[in-house]
């Protein structure tokens, strides 16, 4: 059972005398939990989860502490480290290797390079569009998967077939989720080796780490006259002259910008045309937008900066439905956190839902509002809002995903609305993301323009 703490000022966690939940409901229901936690004891609390002690944080100037302004004092989460599927660099690493890499990697990211991917970007979502039918049913959540594993493919390795297929992609992400699952169980490595389905994907994972290091060679064997990620790590030297990345660390990164591009992205792109699909004048003004100022031409990098509402669109759904609310860190000494003492030791996890539908900082925080990006916004803590994370560790990728989700927002949008086939809201998987558990199914109408 989960022994639920409240926080004394300057001192230590002091028992609340009320048991929470099991932990099995704690792994079937994570977001429940927090909201419990959230109403019962306000903006941090510590509690228990078998052996291990956790403290989840809601408060946005707390998680700034953190994140930021303590960072120092803290490390990545350990539930992160379990998760042996995920072993990349930039997701695990620590203080000098991360900030090596980090800074090496970066310039990959940033919009001048970013610019040569615009248009594979947008042929991308033009390609999966064209093979939907008018009147077709199908699961939004996995086209929208799709999408964007075909733009990471694109973007990761270059033009030509890609080493890595769709099904690989969501056995990698499946393969993740189990992990994160599992790392609150003893004897997990026991219980991992019992389990067919998880001997499967670790095959499936192998028979991946093998064609990304036959791409990883070409793209040594090939020079560095190609513009996509995989080469440029692999051409990546310091001021010496030598290869800042090893074949193992590119393989790493490149799976984990994989796994981050269309799981979290992907799964973005479908909350958006849900929370479309429910508010009719929204879906309206994007499609007037668009229509507008592009008359049914491909969208450029240009319009980016033009098309205000579709980005205010993305910044809603960003909100909404952000798939990555929750941040871990591990306090690596004792501290104090918003007057609240922490011991070295204690697990914690910082969460983004709660603030992002905070009415202090987002006025009728329940409603998808996108104009309220259009207007100077009200004075709320920098870490009110962060969708991408925050912090030095924010996501390296947030500029490309925010503009791979403009380019297909417009593509779609041009061409088709989508529509959920039931009017209930849809099941989620709170796990270790905001995502659907059954998928997203809805109906795909060809707009009256295109007839």
């Amino acid at each position: 059972m989960a022994n639920s703490n409240t926080f004394t000022k300057s001192g230590p966690p002091g028992p609340a005398g009320r048991r929470v939940r099991n932990t099995i409901q704690r792994i079937r229901d994570s977001l429940g939990l927090y909201q419990w936690l959230h109403r019962q004891y306000g903006p941090i609390v510590a509690y228990h989860v078998l052996h291990l002690n956790f403290c989840i944080i809601f408060d946005p100037d707390m998680a700034h502490e953190v994140l930021a302004q303590f960072r120092s004092g803290f490390e990545k989460g350990f539930l992160y480290k379990r998760v042996t599927s995920m072993a990349g660099r930039i997701i695990k690493g620590e203080g000098d290797e991360y900030r090596k890499y980090r800074t090496a990697i970066q310039p990959f990211f940033h919009r001048k390079m970013l610019q040569s991917y615009a248009a594979l970007m947008a042929e991308s979502a033009e390609t999966i569009q064209k093979s939907w039918q008018n009147d077709q049913v199908f699961d939004a959540h996995t086209e929208m998967y799709r999408v964007f594993h075909s733009i990471a493919c694109s973007v990761f390795f270059g033009s030509g077939e890609a080493p890595l297929n769709l099904e690989m992609g969501v056995a990698l992400d499946e393969l993740t989720l189990m992990e994160f699952k599992l790392a609150l169980v003893p004897g997990r490595a026991m219980v991992k080796r019992s389990l067919p389905r998880y001997r499967h994907l670790r095959r499936t994972k192998e028979v991946m780490d093998q064609r990304v290091y036959a791409a990883i060679q070409a793209a040594q064997d090939h020079g560095g006259d190609r513009n996509d990620l995989i080469t440029y790590l692999v051409h990546t030297t310091d001021e010496q002259g030598a290869r800042v990345f090893e074949d193992e660390d590119v393989l790493e990164i490149v799976l984990e910008m994989m796994s981050a591009a269309h799981s979290t992205s992907g799964t973005a792109l479908a909350w958006l045309f849900y929370f479309l699909s429910r508010n009719p004048s929204t879906r309206e003004r994007l499609e007037q937008e668009i229509d507008e100022e592009l008359g049914g031409r491909r969208a450029t990098l240009e319009d980016y900066d033009r098309l205000l509402y579709t980005r205010a669109v993305i910044d809603e759904t960003l909100r909404l439905g952000t798939p990555a609310y929750i941040i871990g860190r591990t306090a690596k000494e004792d501290c104090v956190i918003g007057g609240y003492h922490l011991p070295a030791g204690m697990n914690v996890q910082i969460c983004s839902f709660f603030s992002h539908r905070d009415e202090r900082y987002f006025p009728q925080p329940e409603q998808f509002r996108p104009e309220r990006w259009l207007s100077p916004q009200p004075e709320r803590p920098q870490y009110a809002y962060m969708p991408f994370g925050a912090g030095h560790r924010s996501c390296i990728g947030e500029g490309m995903a925010r503009m791979a989700m403009f380019f297909c927002v417009i593509s779609i949008t041009q061409h088709w609305r989508l529509d959920p086939v039931s009017d209930q809201p849809p099941d989620l998987n709170t796990i270790v993301a905001y995502v659907f558990k059954h998928g997203l199914p809805m109906s795909v109408v060809k707009r009256s323009t295109d007839v």
